[in-house]
């Protein structure tokens, strides 16, 4: 949103929120599916947090210059690499393993989500190709205009 606004408040938010959820992470970078669970950090993860927090910090770090941000960034982008890819599944439905869609409810507890594909791709994308995947993003060429 600052991004887009310039509205430093949104900046001051997105540190905040980038400092809990960094400070949640372990050694993995695989988050836990609730960063307040009871049981944290030693319940079950999420990779598609990772993957989603990866292209937050991507955009922090562009914002303020901190190397931090992107540097835990690729962490959490290679994760999955070790931990979390689907190999040898006849059953996985999506690339990306270990996500969680409702672990209250039991429901889609570390399994393979196809979001997390996308995610994982778009956090790529912005290391590999930034101007492309600000380009891809940009609200403002949705639909041709």
């Amino acid at each position: 949103m600052y991004r887009r606004t310039g509205d430093r408040g949104f900046l001051t938010t997105a540190r905040g929120l980038a400092d809990v959820a960094t400070g949640a992470l372990t050694e993995d970078h695989v988050p836990v599916w609730d960063y307040r669970a009871p049981q944290q950090p030693y319940d079950v993860k999420d990779a598609s947090a990772g993957a989603v927090m990866a292209c937050g910090l991507l955009d922090l770090a562009a914002a303020t210059g901190r190397r931090e941000h992107r540097e835990t960034a690729l962490r959490l982008l290679t994760a999955p690499a070790r931990t979390c890819l689907t190999r040898r599944s006849t059953r996985a439905e999506a690339v990306v393993a270990r996500c969680t869609r409702n672990r209250p409810a039991e429901d889609g507890v570390e399994i393979s989500l196809p979001y997390a594909d996308y995610d994982l791709l778009e956090g790529i994308m912005r290391v590999l190709r930034p101007r492309d995947a600000d380009r891809a993003l940009d609200l403002s060429t949705v639909g041709g205009t």
